[in-house]
């Protein structure tokens, strides 16, 4: 088994802005998923892979409070030391127009000498999504001058 969980990510939680957002992660999440699957078999000495029974959890955490005149968890009772008197000074907050979610991947992997169609090439999946993601090797370096 491989899996991958991404980055919490923030979003409006409208229902249609919430189901872009798990698009979007779905698919970065088996992207990465199937990286690591590639580098595996690679690292092993297998050609490539065959993925099946993938399984994804979509987790998402609605804030409770929002205040637009203080970032969240900044609490103006503790600015300075003290206890905590209160999240807010005044009767302004509303509930949160924001979301914050978390997808989680798990695919179960077979490494294989010999691929057949519908398998997984590794060392062409790996090219594939260092393309695909030029950032997520490591930072880029800064351009000269």
């Amino acid at each position: 088994q491989v899996s991958y969980t991404g980055p919490s990510q923030r979003s409006f939680r409208s229902p249609d802005a919430l189901q872009q957002v798990k698009a979007a992660e779905s698919a970065q999440a088996f992207d990465f998923a199937l990286w690591h699957a590639a580098q595996i078999a690679l690292a092993q000495g297998y050609a490539g892979f065959r993925a099946s029974n993938m399984r994804t959890n979509f987790d998402s955490i609605v804030e409770p409070d929002y205040d637009p005149f203080y970032a969240p968890d900044w609490h103006p009772a503790n600015r300075f030391g003290g206890p905590l008197m209160g999240r807010y000074w005044g009767g302004y907050a509303s509930p949160s127009p924001y979301v914050d979610s978390r997808t989680q991947i798990v695919i179960d992997v077979a490494l294989l000498h010999a691929l057949e169609t519908g398998d997984y090439d590794a060392r062409a999946t790996v090219d594939r999504l260092i393309k695909a993601y030029p950032n997520a090797t490591g930072p880029v370096a800064p351009p000269d001058g």
